[in-house]
Order: C-alpha cells, then structure tokens, then sequence
C-alpha cells in the first residue's frame, strides 16, 4: 500500500501514512480553506487501510491548533480507527499536547469519551523526552554491537511474512549492511571480471572498493529479487558474502543463510513467519492480485523454497533447529520484530560475556 504523505504548512499539517514503516502521524497546525477537501484523501487512505490493517497500528496527534472544522475531520479519522479496533486489531492513538495548553488537552479528553479506541494523554515534553531516550537506547545498542567482534544474522523468511522489511529496518537500527540476493547479484555482476575481489573483498585498507559495495548496496536494497524463490548462489558469490562478514557486521536475507555461515563463530539464525491467511493478504494487497492468485504464488513458491533448502542443505527450511529464533508475525509489527531480534542479540552476549568471566 503506497505512502500518503503530505508536508506541513503554516496552515496545514504535516500528515505521514506510511504502512510499510508503521507511521501514522499528524502534526502541527491545520486551518486548511476547506477541512472536508483536504482530510478527504486522508479518509479514503485509512478506508483502504482497514481492509487490510497492521497487527498493531499507533496513531499520533500532535496538533498545536485547529479549527473547528478540523475536529469534525479528527472525529473521522477517529472514528475509521474505531472500526480496525472493534475488527480484534491492536490499535493505540497517542494524543500530544503542550503543558498548558487546557484546551488542546481538554480536546483529546473529550474524543476518548466519544470513540471505542484507546487514547493515550501525554505532553509535548514527555513525548519528546521517551523519543530521545529511544534513540539513544538504539544508538547505544548500535555502538555496542560495531565494538564487538563481527557479527552476521541471517534472516530465512516464508513469502509474505515480511521478512525482507524486518532485515532492512534491523540493518538500519544497527547501522550495518543488508544483503539479500538482488544485492549479491549485483556485485557479482560488477565485480565477477576481477580475478582479485577475493582480495579485494578482504582488504580492509580498500577504501575506494568497499565505498563502491556499500554504493552497490544503497542503490539495490529495495529491488525485487528475479525469482521469487531463491536461486542457488554461486561458489563466487558465497566466498563474497564470507570475505565481506569478517570485515564488517552484517544481515544476510535468504533460505540457506543460516547454512552458508553455520561454522561462523557470532552468528543469529532467524526465521520470519506468518499464517497462511496473513500472508495471503499482505500479498494481495501488495501485489494488487486477487485471492485465488496469491495462494497459487504462495503455494508455488514454498514448494520450490522446501526443494532448494532441502538440495542445498539436506535440512528442512521448516526445522526450527536451523535458527536460533522464530518470529510470527501474525500480531506484530516489523519494528517490533526488530525489537524482539535486538533484544535477544543482547541478550546473547551478556550470556556469552558470562561464559567468558566463568572460565
């Protein structure tokens, strides 16, 4: 489902509806000439959005003023989220004010009275203050995982779970790479004529190379891979992905991830899943085809991903003994996964530096 976003103006409020990064948000001023015009695309956004709504959807309000108009817009808006809630699906609105602003407070009061949809009061001040201590949290994560010895955390998703959106959000929280085939495909094709990546890829002090890779990275994150299903990865593309993960940390996106760099010594296996029906959906709606279409796409490719694990590997892709945690994302988000996996990271090495203060 496609983005809306509109920019604030002095009389018109910032608005981000961004599903695929679970941001809901409207913010700042809003006397637009007229409120029932430009609320309606807003409306018909979140009227889509219901048929096919994230486990868990937090709104936020953070109105400095509006006119009465306006409210009657919220009170939609509002009401539209009533709807999801009364559905089954998590949904949280978090209305913001500024300390002393009785009426804006006032205001959130009287919509929480009205609609069956939590509302959560907080100031201004406090919203800010829990926001940096969440990125500074995440920084300190960050920064504690680089100080460490490499690190590589391979992602194996079933399509349509979302597998591919968590690695990319968790590469972004930990500031490392993200690599799935479409970016090994790419540098493969633009290195495969040098008989020396190998020692290339190996060379710390290539500067120039490696700002080349993360450049290839950058531009190919994103794109959708040829096959839906994995294609086996050369013996090339392989010793690439093992010289590049003993330079540099990194998440690796594919079905025999977590054979590649089973004997490497920090490494996460993880396994993305959801329910059929959850997937059939979130394929429907993506791909913009119909029911029957997604569960042929979905029945097809599970099939050829159980054959190519299983050739490859000769384990399962279902055995959950292959990963070190299995994540359903049949009532979360992907940033909460990306919690989740975070979490456990840490969790791992406070356990390893135990086992080192032990011996």
């Amino acid at each position: 489902m496609e983005a809306f976003k509109i920019k604030g103006e002095e009389d018109i409020p910032t608005v981000i509806l961004d599903r695929e990064n679970s941001v809901f948000e409207i913010s700042g001023r809003s006397l637009p000439e007229s409120a029932v015009l430009f609320f309606r695309p807003i409306l018909d956004w979140l009227d889509e959005y219901k048929h096919n709504p994230l486990p868990r959807t937090e709104f936020v309000f953070n109105m400095s003023y509006y006119n009465t108009s306006t409210a009657k817009q919220i009170l939609e808006i509002l009401l539209r989220l009533e709807d999801i809630y009364s559905m089954g699906h998590d949904v949280r609105v978090t209305w913001i004010y500024e300390n002393g602003d009785i009426d804006m407070e006032d205001a959130g009061v009287e919509y929480a009275r009205i609609v069956n949809v939590p509302i959560i009061m907080t100031t201004l001040e406090a919203a800010m203050q829990q926001k940096k201590e969440a990125q500074e949290k995440a920084q300190q994560s960050s920064t504690e995982f680089q100080k460490n010895e490499t690190f590589i955390v391979t992602i194996s998703r079933e399509l349509g779970a979302g597998g591919r959106v968590v690695g990319r959000l968790l590469a972004e929280r930990l500031r490392i790479n993200y690599f799935d085939y479409a970016v090994i495909e790419a540098l493969t094709t633009q290195y495969d004529a040098d008989a020396d990546i190998v020692e290339k890829v190996n060379n710390e002090k290539s500067n120039n190379w490696w700002s080349g890779i993360r450049d290839l990275i950058k531009s190919n994150i994103g794109k959708k891979e040829q096959s839906e299903t994995d294609v086996a990865l050369s013996d090339k593309q392989q010793e690439i992905l093992n010289r590049i993960a003993r330079n540099e940390s990194c998440i690796v996106a594919g079905q025999s991830a977590f054979y590649i760099f089973r004997d490497y010594p920090n490494h996460i296996n993880i396994f993305i899943c959801a329910s059929d029906e959850n997937r059939i959906s979130k394929l429907m709606t993506r791909e913009g085809i119909t029911r029957e279409e997604a569960i042929e796409i979905i029945n097809r490719v599970s099939m050829e991903r159980d054959m190519y694990v299983v050739e490859n590997t000769g384990m399962p892709r279902h055995d959950t003994r292959n990963y070190d945690l299995v994540i359903n994302m049949d009532n979360i988000s992907e940033e909460d996964a990306v919690n989740i996996i975070i979490s456990y990271i840490e969790t791992r090495k406070k356990y390893f530096a135990l086992l080192v203060d032990n011996d």
